[in-house]
């Protein structure tokens, strides 16, 4: 795993996006992004869109630090609809090893450790991945350069991308055979990942709809990923993922990331959440 970026980051992104230009640079540069910052706390909306039209909407509370030697972990508790109301699953990133992940159950009321084989599985009914959910490092793929300077629109926005090609060293971990990104140049966000299989057949795709720069309790500004969407090009399945609120550097307890948390729900309320 990799160093985060501390409160230099907007300073150190500029003068480093003159020097980032090989795929694993880039890579690398979105990873620390996504550990950044040091606290957080949302509110994410998911809705899922079937094929036919019909609707599902799920809320789940966030929980996020990344103070423990720069490793991210992450909290997630599902507040409803009633069907998945209780779930709560637990994120650990570790040094030089797999994630170690855990979710709960509150029907069967207990927690059990989800294998790395069941990663490609979905996320609490929706559309993405339990690896959807978790940071991808730079080198656990082959990353190459496909077009320095890939002109795309998404949601009407439009961007000046590098578009890379990124194949996983160990497929068996992953529900695809490779994906296509188009990293944005001046967020180093990515708008659009284009996921295939191993006929060249794309499977899923995957939009940044909204990118929103905002700003933490201690005045550094951080770009969100605002609102997304995934979509299974397969079923025609669609879940669009929206934050609604958020608490940036407000520090959030232990208690959030511990087996405890994750089969009672109880820690210290955080300061500034709704």
């Amino acid at each position: 795993m990799k160093v985060k970026i501390f409160a230099i980051v907007s300073v150190w992104f500029a003068s480093f996006a003159l020097a980032a230009q090989t795929a694993d640079d880039i890579a690398k540069v979105f990873c620390d992004l996504d550990r950044v910052p040091d606290y957080n706390y949302s509110t994410l909306i998911l809705e899922n869109i079937e094929k036919d039209g019909k609707r599902e909407v799920l809320e789940i509370h966030q929980y996020g630090s990344g103070v423990d030697n720069g490793l991210k972990n992450v909290a997630f508790d599902f507040k409803a609809p009633a069907s998945v109301k209780g779930m709560r699953v637990l994120q650990l990133e570790k040094l030089k090893k797999a994630d170690d992940r855990w979710v709960y159950m509150p029907k069967l009321r207990q927690s059990r450790r989800i294998p790395m084989t069941e990663r490609t599985k979905s996320f609490g009914g929706t559309e993405f991945t339990y690896n959807d959910m978790t940071i991808r490092n730079e080198d656990e793929d082959k990353n190459e350069i496909v077009e320095d300077e890939a002109k795309i629109t998404v949601n009407g926005n439009s961007y000046l991308c590098w578009k890379m090609k990124s194949t996983p060293y160990k497929k068996s971990e992953v529900e695809y055979s490779y994906r296509m990104s188009w990293f944005d140049k001046k967020t180093y966000i990515p708008v659009r990942i284009e996921y295939y299989d191993s006929k060249n057949k794309m499977i899923k795709l995957y939009e940044c709809l909204k990118i929103e720069m905002v700003k933490g309790a201690t005045g550094i500004e951080y770009p969100l990923r605002r609102s997304n969407a995934i979509s299974n090009l397969v079923t025609g399945r669609k879940t669009i993922a929206t934050v609604k609120d958020f608490v940036f550097d407000e520090p959030i307890s232990d208690a959030y990331f511990a087996q405890h948390w994750l089969t009672t729900g109880k820690a210290p309320k955080i300061k500034g959440k709704k």
